[in-house]
């Protein structure tokens, strides 16, 4: 049961961005429609914001998921693309504990208004990815994979949570929300952790003894 969360935590660590490697080399368009699938600090702010909205009445769920897709478009197309922002790990992973949090609340304990709110938040973090695929000058591609990927995704997470909360048991999308939490709390935990130092390669530590060695001084050129 550790390894999940073992690979959960190396994914996001500090790094080479390698979520791309995961489908190979698909191009801009593709690789930025199954971004969500390969880095699961942005599939969790999707699945607990999906959870969230599983708890809410349809009502609210006919404004706050628009809400959260449009949010999600503007912040790619201003803030990513254009500003060349990126969010970081600890605040992403601040944002899927509240969402994830507020999945397990019952919908009389969450105004409608502050629901909205909060996925427009998320909407707006969601597609800061600090891992995005660089596109040069063909930027209309990995937008459109990044929005209908985010789109499908959050669609059918919420469409199945909520079908399992009618169906099967009203707290699945709570369930769903307090396992998302631990993942956030999970990541944010790793990210205050300093990076390790990279300890010296055998080969340098060989061509230091050679170059510091009485004999090596003591030659002719």
């Amino acid at each position: 049961m550790r390894r999940p969360w073992i690979a959960i935590v190396l994914a996001v660590a500090p790094g080479a961005a390698l979520a791309h490697d995961a489908f190979g080399d698909l191009g801009p368009f593709y690789g930025s429609l199954l971004h969500p699938l390969a880095d699961p600090l942005q599939g969790a702010l999707v699945v607990g914001t999906a959870a969230f909205l599983a708890r809410r009445p349809i009502e609210t769920v006919r404004v706050a998921l628009p809400v959260f897709l449009a949010t999600a478009a503007l912040s790619h197309v201003l803030l990513a693309e254009l500003l060349g922002l990126v969010a970081p790990p600890l605040l992403l992973a601040a944002a899927v504990i509240v969402v994830g949090g507020a999945a397990t609340l019952a919908d009389r304990w969450v105004p409608a208004w502050s629901g909205v709110l909060l996925v427009a938040a998320t909407g707006a973090l969601v597609s800061l990815a600090a891992d995005r695929q660089p596109v040069g000058g063909a930027a209309l591609q990995p937008v459109l994979g990044t929005v209908l990927g985010i789109a499908i995704f959050v669609t059918l997470v919420w469409a199945t949570l909520d079908a399992l909360a009618r169906r099967v048991s009203p707290v699945a999308p709570a369930v769903a929300g307090s396992w998302v939490a631990a993942v956030g709390m999970l990541i944010g935990a790793f990210s205050l952790q300093p990076a390790p130092e990279m300890p010296e390669s055998v080969s340098d530590a060989r061509l230091d003894t050679t170059l510091e060695s009485p004999a090596s001084e003591g030659r002719d050129p």
